[in-house]
């Protein structure tokens, strides 16, 4: 049950991403006055990461060996995010790139619930 609210809450940051992330993120860096490579690089990866929250989420759902992996790489991605927000606004950054509010709880979540699920089975 706590993995499935780690799956439902990873859903909602891939639907966040797409809908908030692109209006707010996407489209102000691609109307930058910047070289087309650098354009065409960020939105390829703008890309990527949507293609990895949702295969993420859809890992999430089904639990297994690879949610555990996936949900550390979120766990991984969220400390960067507080560093970045730390590191250019202090203490303020983290909410200027709030993305790891989603981002270590859902994975938390995840972690958690398979830990429980893996200590019922072996009978601990």
């Amino acid at each position: 049950m706590i993995a499935k609210l780690g799956a439902a809450l990873a859903t909602l940051t891939f639907i966040i991403h797409i809908a908030v992330g692109h209006f707010d993120t996407l489209v102000p860096l691609l109307s930058a006055d910047l070289p087309l490579p650098v354009l065409g690089a960020f939105q390829a990866c703008w890309h990527m990461i949507s293609v990895f929250l949702a295969y993420s989420a859809c890992q999430f759902w089904r639990g297994g060996p690879i949610a555990v992996h996936m949900a550390f790489l979120w766990i991984a991605f969220a400390v960067i995010f507080i560093a970045v927000g730390v590191w250019q606004s202090g203490p303020t950054g983290l909410l200027v790139v709030p993305q790891w509010i989603l981002l270590g709880p859902a994975a938390a979540l995840v972690l958690t619930g398979h830990h429980l699920g893996a200590s019922r089975s072996s009978g601990n």
